[in-house]
């Protein structure tokens, strides 16, 4: 019985102490009842230890049942027709509709995607309600089928239905001496029925008791009707079959499930989504062996000492030899010690292609890491950090004033007189004696020379950018003020409070992060725009041990409300945005041209003509707000189920003003041109518009919010997102967005005769995109791309660096642009997949997914042949 069998299984799972200490005899057998049931109704029955013949599962048949006389009728034998009969009562099982014992939910995870409970009768399916049909409701079903191939067996013309039927009327009827099945009267359903899990019997597969095997799909069924097999539409014979003996047996399940050793298995995440005291617990709960699986994040490269692993499991294929080794490595490291490292190969080229040449991924040459000390781009930074630093101290001590936001530092005190950024002029007039000391001695000399430390030619450069950033805050403030007198002008008070409240924010941006962002201090590597999913809201204790923070243009998407993550061992779900109490958060209306792709944004009364092809626009803007104050999760989080939370990325990244400085050099194409500009600090903004397209609801109170596509055609009532008390807020139609800055590399091809069509340039934009980070070893989340209209049907090609304020990626692209522009045409030329479209070895990517239906891989061989002549 099932009960025998769970009290077997926690006997035995105890034994190698695979519960907690403190558990209970009874918590124990409520842990392990829904390992039985899951065997029990397992959907792969090529993997169960009934698909593999290692045992069979029967109903308990009473001895003094008589034999059906209908089934004896056909030819079968006494017990021919008992396997008939069993044969169509495991249809029922591997359904699920069965009955659980009380200690089992059938809606417990384990039994996904079939969650129960499970019911069957006669006639009428409904799938909402989780009804089958024992008949078929539409065309045939796996039990129609196999009563056919029976009935054909037998050189019978019956028909199958009218046998089906009568089977079931038998089997259901009150008057029955079977009782495998178990009636139950369901609200609106009548009275439905279900196997009976206490007549259920197993037994292991032997030479006493064989199973039978399918002579062509190989699966394995415990009861043999003249060679019938079960399976739909096989017309394979069964044969008897006898698990081999375990060094005979060629199959790795079985032999697995025989002969391993039985051990506790406690899996535990080690990622940066830990608190540090967190992180370090989880740390040494592995080190105590309390812990032996650890599910990491690639921060785990990072010099964390667990001592001993036997094995390493890598998802996916690292982008180059030295993360491989640092990976990898992480196994075997005590003496003596046997290690296994297993790689997964994703379908995509970089994964595919070291996996046919895996040894360029294990021996090949690590490049050194190294930090160019004479990069005058960020030894500039540094010398400004170095500046203002000084600035900041000669402040306190004669102005008795600390400026701790971008507002304090850029716009004039509310009382009048001059904001402190006003005064650096002064203060490097002349440069003090200290801080031209420190520059020489902080800077390389090629540097010092080149920024003119000595001729003091670096103030000027320092000045005009803080006049930049100054002229932007400001612009942007007194556009709101108007903005804002305006809404009062006309009545809209809601709207005026808003604005002032936008206002606000801008001007409450810490100052050290609104300096990094605009590239005048150094940002040192790190995301100075990261934002976090508030956990701490909930009432589960994990999320106090929680940190989830991601880059904003990183956030807008993973973060968005509806969003799931699974952190802590919980799944969690973005419920909103966070609002800061007395500020708001900045808001652009936007458009994009449906004729060149082009975008373009304003605080208010957008233009609708296009400003790169002239196209007027016939839609209504949408709008955009920039959620910087990070997102709040939903208070009760979910257990997470056997399959990973599905994740979009539904939107795109647009160029909103190009470098003030570039570099400029034409690359010499077989015909027509090809000129390449690359330059810092062009600004990129980047749009999350929701699944589908549709956007999200926000809630102008709490910042409550919802994917339109989920709701359509009106926002969800809700309650206050921090509060949890019934929330009467109106909500709005927004779209997502952060804006920053970055390097930009711009190619920019004409060829004549060639396609105009903005598909085909998107094929070639992924081609460059994807060979460049194969190439050189680029991590793909380091590197981005766009098209950038040029004209009403021409586009150039944007690549950029992801991480606000750069890295120096494009600016490697860019010298070596002609090497990856000949990777990028032996990665189309070689692809298996068909020139019309495309995959995940060549073009595709989990970042492009609303162009897939777009990209050709042909069209992008076409242009990268005309360019380079061939394939090289």
């Amino acid at each position: 019985m099932i009960e025998d069998v769970v009290f077997s299984t926690r006997k035995a799972a105890e034994s190698v102490k695979t519960f907690p200490r403190r558990m209970t005899a009874q918590q124990q057998a409520r842990e392990v009842g829904p390992w039985v049931m899951a065997e029990v109704v397992a959907t792969d029955d090529r993997q169960s230890l009934e698909g593999l013949g290692l045992l069979s599962i029967a109903m308990d048949r009473d001895p003094a049942w008589p034999t059906p006389p209908p089934l004896l009728a056909l030819g079968l034998t006494d017990d021919e027709a008992w396997s008939f009969l069993q044969e169509l009562m495991r249809t029922l099982r591997q359904q699920g509709a069965v009955t659980m014992p009380s200690d089992v939910d059938a809606k417990d995870e384990i039994f996904e995607p079939r969650l129960g409970p499970i019911f069957v009768r006669e006639s009428g399916p409904q799938a909402i309600r989780k009804v089958l049909s024992w008949l078929p409701g539409k065309g045939t079903n796996r039990r129609i089928d196999y009563v056919r191939r029976v009935l054909n067996a037998l050189d019978r013309n019956d028909d199958p239905s009218a046998l089906l039927k009568g089977i079931w009327s038998f089997l259901s009827s009150p008057s029955t001496p079977i009782d495998w099945l178990k009636a139950s009267t369901q609200q609106s359903l009548g009275v439905v029925y279900q196997v009976d899990h206490e007549l259920l019997r197993m037994r292991w597969a032997s030479e006493a008791s064989p199973v039978h095997q399918c002579t062509i799909c190989r699966r394995v069924t415990a009861f043999s009707v003249r060679g019938v097999c079960p399976a739909l539409n096989c017309e394979g014979t069964l044969e008897e079959f006898v698990p081999p003996a375990l060094n005979d047996d060629r199959n790795h399940y079985r032999a697995i499930y025989q002969s391993m050793r039985a051990v506790p298995l406690r899996a535990q995440e080690h990622t940066a989504q830990w608190t540090n005291v967190e992180a370090a617990n989880v740390q040494h709960q592995f080190i105590r062996g309390e812990v032996n699986t650890l599910s990491c994040s690639t921060t785990f490269e990072l010099g964390v000492d667990v001592g001993e692993l036997q094995a390493v499991l890598l998802r996916n294929m690292p982008p180059s030899t030295a993360n491989y080794v640092q990976r990898a490595g992480r196994a075997g490291r005590r003496s003596g010690a046997a290690a296994l490292v297993v790689t997964y190969a994703n379908r995509r080229s970089h994964d595919l292609s070291r996996f046919a040449e895996p040894e360029v991924m294990m021996s090949g040459a690590v490049r050194a890491p190294y930090v160019t000390l004479d990069n005058e781009r960020i030894d500039r930074r540094h010398a400004h950090s170095v500046v203002l630093a000084a600035f900041f101290r000669w402040y306190l001590d004669v102005h008795h004033g600390i400026s701790r936001t971008a507002g304090q530092f850029f716009l004039p005190p509310e009382g009048g007189g001059d904001a402190p950024v006003t005064l650096l002029k002064g203060f490097l007039a002349p440069v003090p004696p200290e801080i031209k000391q420190s520059l020489k001695r902080v800077l390389p000399q090629k540097v010092a020379d080149e920024i003119g430390v000595d001729t003091d030619a670096w103030v000027t450069v320092l000045l005009d950018l803080l006049e930049n950033v100054r002229t932007e805050l400001s612009g942007d403030v007194e556009a709101l003020a108007e903005l804002q007198l305006q809404a009062a002008s006309a009545q809209k008070y809601k709207l005026a409070e808003r604005y002032k409240q936008v206002g606000r924010t801008l001007e409450m941006r810490d100052l050290l992060g609104f300096l990094a962002t605009r590239n005048v201090l150094p940002k040192y590597g790190f995301p100075v725009d990261s934002v976090e999913l508030r956990t701490t809201y909930s009432g589960n204790q994990a999320g106090a041990k929680l940190d989830l923070s991601r880059d904003l243009s990183q956030a807008i998407h993973e973060y968005a409300p509806d969003a799931t993550l699974v952190a802590g061992g919980m799944l969690w779900t973005s419920r909103g945005i966070y609002k800061m109490p007395g500020r708001d958060l900045e808001e652009f209306e936007y458009r994009t041209c449906g004729r060149c792709g082009g975008f373009w944004q304003a605080l208010a009364e957008l233009d609708p003509q296009c400003p790169h092809c002239g196209e007027a626009s016939t839609h209504a803007p949408r709008k955009i707000t920039v959620p910087e104050f990070g997102f709040v999760a939903a208070p009760s989080p979910a257990r997470p189920g056997p399959r990973p939370p599905r994740r979009s990325w539904s939107g795109a990244t647009y160029v909103l003003k190009e470098p003030a400085e570039v570099k400029e050099r034409k690359v010499s194409i077989k015909s027509g041109t090809c000129e390449v500009r690359v330059g810092p600090r062009g600004r990129l903004v980047s749009v999350a518009d929701g699944p589908g397209g549709s956007g999200f609801w926000i809630c102008n109170w709490c910042g409550h919010g919802a994917a339109r596509s989920l709701h359509p055609q009106k926002p969800p009532t809700h309650d206050h997102l921090i509060k949890g008390s019934p929330c009467a807020g109106s909500s709005r139609w927004l779209d997502l967005a952060h804006s920053y800055e970055t390097d930009l590399l711009f190619i920019d091809i004409k060829m004549p005769g060639i396609s105009n069509a903005q598909a085909h340039w998107k094929s070639l934009l992924y081609a460059v995109l994807e060979a460049a980070c194969d190439e050189l070893e680029i991590a793909r989340d380091d590197i981005g791309a766009s098209l950038a209209p040029t004209g009403a049907t021409s586009w150039e090609i944007v690549l950029f660096d992801t991480v606000p304020g750069g890295a120096g990626h494009v600016l490697l692209v860019e010298q070596h642009l002609e090497r990856v522009l000949k990777a990028a045409l032996k990665r189309v030329s070689s692809c298996e997949c068909g020139a019309e479209t495309s995959c995940y070895g060549c073009l595709r990517s989990y970042g492009n997914q609303r162009d897939h239906d777009d990209l050709s891989r042909g069209s992008a061989v076409l242009l990268l042949e005309a360019m380079l002549g061939g394939v090289v």
